[in-house]
């Protein structure tokens, strides 16, 4: 009985939490207002996207999960890293990704297969 005592919150602290929806590679479906091809969403918090029109640059961001299915990323353009913008990364139900800001979608994404890792 004691071996059980000790064993019960030893397997609650291994086990992991599963990762948030948005975390993996995302391709853009179709053209958007950025130029955005690819956004990244690491594991570990950071995302990365390039904008090819408007404001371009090399984006990178750091994320967290705002709920189930949101995250929210604020990011910095290489174009002026004082400059912070804030984003939202939304899961729908279908699997889909959509990238907003101010509440306006910006680019909407297909999950690819791959490692999302970040150098």
């Amino acid at each position: 009985m004691k071996n059980l005592l000790i064993l019960i919150p030893f397997i609650l602290t291994i086990t992991a939490c599963s990762p948030h929806p948005g975390a993996g590679l995302w391709k853009a479906e179709g053209e958007n207002d950025l130029g955005i091809k690819v956004l990244t969403m690491a594991y570990e918090g950071k995302a990365v996207f390039s904008s090819t029109r408007g404001k371009v640059a090399l984006w990178h961001c750091f994320w967290n999960g705002a709920d189930r299915q949101s995250a929210n990323l604020d990011c910095t353009p290489s174009t002026n890293p004082d400059a912070e913008e804030r984003f939202v990364f939304t899961v729908r139900e279908d699997g889909t990704g959509e990238l907003s800001q101010q509440g306006k979608i910006i680019a909407k994404f297909v999950r690819e297969e791959g490692n999302p890792s970040i150098n």
